[in-house]
């Protein structure tokens, strides 16, 4: 059983995906359900439950219930979630002590912890007191084309990413993009995600595309999408060290050159010049970095076939999916007793309210009441949907 506190990209990539792979091997069986949804038949159906950034009550909840009836529990993280920085929108959540309680007894209640970046493992190991095996990323599409070579003109600079990015943007990618222009240099700008203040006042082609909250309608536009080069700035921070660089498949995907400021984890997987151009977070190294791609197409040719040729050769499903079916050995074969069906209905009837009270009291404790309120009658619905509703087929199994 995979579950997390939503349906976002880190559940697909990190268990959906692969887990489907491994289900028509026949090497497992699973579902996927919301954490807040999650009941005691569920995690009864189940042998290995699978904790994708488990943090909350919920997640804690599941994890005692497992290891009561004798569940393997497994904890996956793609991000550190003890080091989220102030700028994220996530930052009052992991921050509050109530969660860094419950991660504590995660820490406690896990069988083993998996994660994609070898620095996040060896973090985990740490506080996991096992080691931590990692896993490869791999990419939401099973199958997509070589980049072509593209002669239209102008070429087109994209760059995508979450709300959390939109102060790096705004302090040296839209400077750097400003000083380009200035050279008189012909591009079209497309940025997709956060709306920097910068894209008014530009003297070339901007356009803008609000982020896409579901995951695969966001694979289905960007594979539509003709960048040319591709921007990754990311801070330079301990918590950007521990992430995986899944900006580099992602812009295999799209077939695009990409630039990615020069820090883990881009060091040591980017070869500069290769695979990707690897720039310091200075306005005039972003600037010469994306002039010198707007001038050589033949460069951003080479620099994106390579990265398809890398993400074709270490995070194709296939090879990603003998790493899990590898790491994961040790637990696939376990059997966990079965539970009794009275007993079930039983305790789900019990415990109902009480999950509530719960999930209402931590909601409250970390985001107001003025959160919870709004928030409450969408979980209500989203119970209520899912008491009569069956999962959408990409919810069991997407390929």
């Amino acid at each position: 059983m995979v579950t997390c506190p939503a349906r976002i990209p880190s559940v697909e990539l990190g268990a959906i995906v692969p887990l489907s792979e491994l289900q028509k091997q026949g090497a497992c069986e699973f579902r996927y359900k919301d954490e807040r949804l999650l009941s005691p038949a569920d995690v009864a159906w189940c042998d290995i439950l699978f904790l994708v950034r488990g943090a909350s009550s919920e997640s804690v909840w599941a994890a005692r219930w497992a290891k009561k009836h004798e569940r393997t529990v497994l904890g996956y993280w793609d991000d550190d979630l003890l080091g989220i920085p102030d700028y994220s929108s996530a930052y009052r959540y992991y921050s509050n002590h109530k969660i860094r309680a419950n991660i504590d007894a995660l820490f406690r209640l896990a069988d083993a912890f998996l994660s994609p970046n070898s620095k996040l493992a060896a973090k985990l190991s740490v506080l996991h007191g096992r080691e931590v095996k990692v896993l490869p990323g791999v990419h939401g599409r099973e199958r997509f084309d070589p980049p072509k070579k593209r002669t239209t003109q102008p070429p087109i600079v994209g760059y995508s990413g979450g709300p959390d990015h939109i102060r790096i943007l705004n302090a040296f990618i839209g400077p750097a993009i400003g000083e380009v222009a200035q050279t008189g240099a012909n591009f079209k700008l497309h940025i997709v995600g956060p709306k920097p203040d910068f894209l008014a006042g530009l003297p070339v082609e901007t356009r803008y595309t609000p982020s896409i909250p579901d995951y695969y309608d966001y694979l289905a536009f960007a594979s539509k999408l003709d960048w040319d080069i591709g921007l990754a700035p990311q801070w330079e921070s301990e918590f950007t060290t521990c992430k995986f660089y899944n900006k580099l498949l992602e812009y295999a995907h799209i077939g695009c050159a990409g630039i990615y400021t020069k820090i883990e984890p881009y060091v040591g997987v980017i070869e500069d010049g290769i695979t990707g151009l690897l720039v310091p977070n200075e306005v005039a190294a972003w600037r010469d970095a994306i002039l010198r791609l707007l001038k050589d197409p033949d460069l951003r040719f080479k620099i994106a076939s390579n990265a398809y040729e890398f993400a074709q050769s270490h995070h194709n499903r296939k090879v990603v999916v003998e790493r899990y079916k590898e790491t994961l050995a040790p637990f696939l074969g376990y059997r966990a007793p079965t539970m009794g069906g009275l007993y079930l209905v039983a305790r789900g009837l019990a415990g109902g309210p009480g999950r509530l009270w719960r999930i209402g009291m931590e909601y409250l404790m970390v985001y107001g009441f003025r959160y919870v309120l709004r928030r409450a009658p969408v979980y209500m619905f989203s119970r209520l949907h899912q008491k009569v509703t069956h999962l959408r087929p990409k919810d069991s199994m997407h390929t």
